[in-house]
């Protein structure tokens, strides 16, 4: 049974429209890898659907937010989703979700970026690429972990 404290967490930032609070609530393990922004997600219960696999919308979640930040993270600006696309490989079971994201194209107004997801055993269980429309705010910092 999940912790009735992260519930509330998970079900406050819902109703307050912060999506990215949910963040905050996973100890994410936060990287780089030569052009890549790597991050650890460890797969807990709430992540899960009834099939005892990640949630496919957890999946698009996590791999639209890990491109927006590669590209604020490569332009010092912050980012909205104007279009992405999510290719389902494989189920998301295991222990840690291994997520890869990198800008592939940065214009004056908007930028695309890639992204994939890989399990435990290396093998790629969701890629998606995205297009990302400048805000004109600053980015929030990618902190990586240690």
């Amino acid at each position: 049974m999940m912790n009735p404290k992260i519930i509330a967490k998970a079900v406050g930032a819902m109703a307050s429209g912060d999506m990215m609070k949910l963040m905050e609530l996973i100890p994410i393990e936060r990287s780089r890898k030569e052009e890549w922004l790597v991050m650890g997600v460890p797969i807990l219960p709430i992540l899960m659907n009834p099939l005892g696999i990640v949630h496919g919308g957890v999946t698009a979640f996590i791999l639209d937010s890990a491109m927006g930040w590669s590209v604020a993270d490569a332009t010092g600006k912050q980012v909205v989703t104007v279009q992405m696309n999510v290719h389902y490989l494989a189920p998301g079971k295991g222990k840690k979700l291994h997520v890869y994201a990198r800008p592939t194209h940065l214009g004056k107004q908007t930028a695309v970026a890639e992204a994939y997801i890989e399990n435990d055993e290396g093998k790629r269980i969701a890629q998606a690429t995205g297009t990302f429309f400048y805000t004109g705010e600053p980015a929030i910092p990618f902190e990586e972990t240690k």
